[in-house]
């Protein structure tokens, strides 16, 4: 991220899910390409909570690149630590309602928690984003797909690989028609 080294990150599915897409698509080549989930579960502590793995299993009924990209994320369960955020004494003993979905919810309360460096989320349109913002109390928001061009301005990709994993991603996790993703696409250098 721009700023503060990202050191450690609670993730939502919708995150996770973006990530592992290229290693789910046919026509990206994870083996000479960057491979984004890698890059995230090496490069720093990952958190989830336990939705995110119901939401991920869920996600494993279909026949679809979603399907895939929650299987490679599985697959990575080595790589990342499952915490509960409601077995923690500063935390309440069941899921606010904030309006999002469980994992999303369960992400910020245990990003808050663990008083991480940032939320990874694909929440980055409409009310949710704002939602996330006002009940995150102290890690940053991390739009995934900001984190993917972080990752090329900090070096450890070029621009070239970071817009290639945009469009590899975008037609997978609607962001074709998103202004963020246009910007964050423009200001790439």
């Amino acid at each position: 991220m721009s700023g503060p080294r990202l050191r450690t990150v609670v993730a939502d599915t919708s995150a996770l899910v973006s990530l592992a897409v290229p290693r789910a698509d046919a026509t990206y080549d994870t083996d000479t390409a960057p491979d984004p989930l890698q890059y995230l579960l090496t490069s720093c502590d990952v958190f989830v909570p336990p939705e995110v793995l119901t939401e991920l299993r869920a996600l494993t009924q279909y026949q679809d690149v979603h399907d895939a990209a929650a299987t490679n994320v599985l697959a990575a369960r080595d790589y990342f630590t499952v915490d509960d955020p409601y077995e923690r004494a500063e935390t309440p003993d069941s899921r606010p309602t904030f309006g999002l979905d469980g994992g999303e919810t369960d992400g910020i309360v245990l990003a808050n928690a663990l008083d991480v460096d940032g939320l990874l989320t694909d929440e980055f349109g409409g009310t949710n984003f704002a939602v996330i913002h006002a009940v995150l109390q102290g890690p940053r928001i991390v739009p995934t797909p900001r984190l993917i061009c972080d990752y090329a301005r900090n070096g450890h990709m070029t621009t070239d690989d970071a817009r290639t994993l945009l469009a590899t991603i975008s037609p997978h996790r609607s962001w074709g028609n998103s202004p963020y993703v246009a910007q964050l696409r423009d200001r790439l250098e």
